[in-house]
């Protein structure tokens, strides 16, 4: 199939970054091309193909045989971070690439991935960073009212729910079970809160995922940020969905989290495998409401898990859910800040199968941000505070030893 690369530019003033990068596109493929279109000269050209207002310096990719096209924005190919010290936003990367590879892969492939949002329980909002993430990975998204519905779309393949705090009727759960068994996919967020929603944790039961009452604390330094135990640093474990994080070598941050652990009698068609764990020093605190996050009578003694992916499989049918036990993991701030972006493309990628979306990383033109645990700040303060001043007192009285010997 032909895909054609539309820049929309004004001719002497397109962006010579944006202009080298479609034009390696079209140098990859003899069925790419790539043709500039000044919006002055063709003012009802993009109207073709979005009912967008265009910005300079975006895109069109359009496939040539089926008409399917999708339009680039100039502000979806540039990443920007608010400036404090200025009060204005700054380019800090781009991301023509990964939304260029993206676009590729729509026009390409009528038959995309479609994610279910379950409503009707108290469910937190999906974040605006989290909708276009999905948008960028070429994943369709709805609500669904399960309560109102037979069954869940024979066109989901991932069903998402997010933290509920109210619980699920039996016939809400059985109609997830009965989707699951004919081979579905579920992502699931959850936090302490849950304790109390029976149904909903039955599911969980069943596919060998058991929640520990309280609010996880780290005892170990180097697995939280500094002064705050419970925004946990966890280990994250190999495996498909974790690979891009390990790779990257990026902190996925789980503040407020709930401990996790794996059923002791599971079914034989039933594995579960961990994604992301604590230190063995970690606790659950039992009274949340605490004025102390230290570890007090009844606490319970770690270590867990805030990441697990359950698979069933049961002639020749797998299903897969992913428990993320963190209400806040997949927020705005930390899907762009830390790994937890590459948790989530990762567990859609993995969930998708065939359908499985590309998936390119941003480049970043900023200086990187460093991170530390509370571990990482201890030492970085002690080198500041203690060892610098005194190696810096031992040159001091050198030097003036050697003067006084001349």
């Amino acid at each position: 199939e032909d895909i054609t690369i539309y820049m929309l530019a004004e001719t002497g003033n397109e962006d010579t970054d944006f202009q080298r990068i479609a034009k390696e596109y079209e140098k990859l493929s003899d069925h790419i091309h790539f043709v500039p279109k000044d919006p002055i000269l063709y003012p009802k050209f993009a109207s073709e193909y979005t009912d967008k207002e265009i910005s300079q310096n975006s895109f069109i990719v359009v496939n040539d045989e089926t008409g399917r096209s999708k339009y680039l924005d100039y502000n979806d190919l540039v990443v920007t971070e608010f400036d404090y010290n200025t009060y204005k936003s700054k380019i800090t990367g781009y991301d023509v690439e990964g939304e260029m590879t993206s676009a590729l892969q729509f026009v390409t492939n009528p038959d995309l991935p479609k994610m279910y949002v379950i409503k009707g329980h108290g469910e937190g909002e999906v974040s605006e960073v989290f909708k276009s993430s999905m948008d960028r990975l070429n994943v369709q998204v709805e609500d669904l009212e399960i309560l109102k519905t037979e069954s869940v779309p024979e066109d989901c393949n991932i069903l998402y729910i997010n933290t509920p705090t109210m619980d699920f009727s039996e016939e809400e759960v059985d109609r997830i079970k009965n989707y699951m068994m004919a081979g579905g996919n579920a992502i699931i967020t959850l936090d302490y809160t849950c304790e109390k929603l029976t149904n909903f944790k039955s599911l969980l039961d069943y596919y060998g995922v058991k929640v520990t009452d309280g609010i996880l604390v780290e005892g170990d330094n180097n697995m939280h940020l500094p002064n705050y135990p419970n925004f946990l640093v966890p280990d994250v474990v190999k495996h498909d969905i974790t690979n891009q994080v390990i790779d990257d070598k990026v902190y996925v941050i789980t503040p407020v989290a709930s401990g996790l652990t794996i059923s002791d009698t599971t079914r034989s068609s039933l594995t579960v495998a961990p994604l992301l764990q604590t230190s063995d020093a970690a606790y659950a605190k039992q009274n949340i409401h605490a004025d102390t996050t230290s570890k007090e009578k009844g606490d319970i003694e770690g270590p867990f898990y805030i990441g697990l992916l359950a698979s069933d499989t049961y002639n020749g049918v797998t299903s897969n859910m992913a428990v993320f036990s963190a209400k806040m993991m997949f927020d705005d701030n930390l899907i762009q800040g830390y790994g937890n972006g590459n948790l989530l493309s990762g567990t859609i990628g993995y969930m998708s199968g065939d359908k499985a979306p590309i998936s390119i990383a941003s480049k970043s033109i900023a200086a990187d941000h460093i991170y530390v645990t509370q571990q990482q700040g201890i030492l970085w303060g002690a080198l500041v505070i203690l060892v610098l001043p005194v190696f810096i007192l031992v040159t001091g009285v050198v030097v003036n030893l050697k003067r006084r010997k001349r």
